[in-house]
């Protein structure tokens, strides 16, 4: 009789223990509280100012600022292909800016004519010529700012009808991206600010830069100095369904006033901006640094260009992740010595990054990117 009881009772703790080891078990695969782990790294042997980079399925690419050459490698750093193209000539690349994988071939954009389609070998596929001559000068690096949806381009290029992005009210008044057909080589305007966005107003405030993702047939949308993600439903108008507020800890910004921001203003600190949107089919993931507050930005005289490395020192870089369903997880610290960001395809998945060597005080001859994992807590 003892015998079966004691038996009872280890089988009752078992059952327990199992029980008690699925809940957590699903407790954790239902979290969505996060912390961003550098699990290894990998050396490219090349060495550039590299200010442009993707990763998706296995391969990176990036684009070196010191001379016009493209550099494919894979997760062990191998070096793929290293491509220099002429600036003159019908196989010359000029004023090339975000690029895109599809299909593994890509497509990059430039600000003022032509749209590159690059095949796996970074060989010029074609050159698809935009209807008219884009106004964007300049402009910030690393952004995504193209998608690809139903054999069609999404991207920035303002300029059509003459129009510049620099005018008062460029936002508030037009519509600013193209939706280009990869078929009839034609191209419409589309997207409007929604009245939830800052710049749908009459108040001035410093000129954003764009990232957006399309997932599915939803299209996730930033301004880079204001804290919301708009959500359009994709098709040939594309209309706005909903803005969905980040709530950072930390987004410094120059508020919104009756005059056009100065320069002169500009210089008096260092607003927060959102770098990158990023998803998956369940979450969108979006990277911000949260700014350098006046006084500091002041003080240490970092509107002077050899003070430019000193930045990560006094601004902090996150990710936040938000669940469809859930909302918005914890935010999560990048490391100052992390630089760009390639992509982050999944929550799932590992990504990579260059590192800051200038930041760590290392020179190499070569370039390291981080490999890193979002994991649930």
């Amino acid at each position: 009789m003892i015998k079966v009881r004691n038996l009872l009772i280890l089988l009752l703790v078992s059952v327990y223990a199992c029980t008690d080891g699925n809940k957590t078990s699903n407790s954790s695969a239902d979290s969505n509280e996060w912390e961003l782990v550098i699990l290894d790294s990998i050396q490219v042997d090349y060495l550039a100012d590299v200010r442009e980079g993707i990763f998706s399925n296995g391969i990176g690419i990036i684009k070196t600022m010191s001379n016009n050459n493209l550099i494919k490698f894979d997760s062990l750093g191998t070096i793929l292909v290293n491509k220099e193209f002429p600036q003159e000539g019908p196989e010359s690349v000029m004023f090339l800016e975000t690029l895109i994988e599809h299909n593994g071939e890509y497509f990059g954009t430039t600000s003022f004519s032509d749209l590159y389609h690059f095949d796996a070998n970074l060989n010029i596929k074609e050159r698809l010529k935009m209807p008219f001559m884009g106004e964007a000068r300049g402009g910030a690096y690393n952004r995504r700012n193209i998608a690809v949806w139903n054999e069609k381009i999404l991207l920035w290029y303002p300029g059509r009808n003459g129009i510049s992005p620099y005018i008062d009210h460029f936002y508030r008044d037009y519509p600013f991206l193209e939706l280009f057909d990869l078929k009839t080589k034609t191209s419409i305007p589309v997207v409007r600010t929604p009245k939830t966005s800052q710049y749908s107003s009459d108040d001035f405030f410093d000129r954003p830069d764009i990232n957006f993702i399309i997932e599915k047939d939803s299209l996730y949308l930033t301004f880079s100095n204001e804290p919301l993600i708009h959500v359009y439903a994709m098709g040939d108008s594309i209309l706005w369904k909903r803005s969905i507020p980040i709530n950072p800890s930390d987004f410094k910004l120059i508020p919104g006033q009756k005059t056009p921001v100065t320069y002169q203003e500009k210089m008096k600190m260092y607003e927060a901006e959102i770098k990158a949107v990023y998803s998956d089919p369940d979450h969108v993931i979006v990277s911000y640094h949260g700014g350098i507050d006046g006084d500091t930005f002041v003080n240490n005289e970092l509107k002077e260009r050899e003070n430019y490395p000193r930045y990560p020192e006094f601004l902090k870089n996150y990710l936040k992740i938000y669940r469809q369903g859930q909302g918005w997880s914890n935010e999560l610290i990048i490391p100052s010595k992390i630089k760009i960001i390639l992509n982050i395809e999944s929550v799932d998945k590992p990504f990579y990054a260059l590192r800051n060597d200038e930041f760590i005080g290392e020179e190499q001859d070569y370039l390291t990117f981080y490999k890193l994992q979002l994991v649930r807590k």
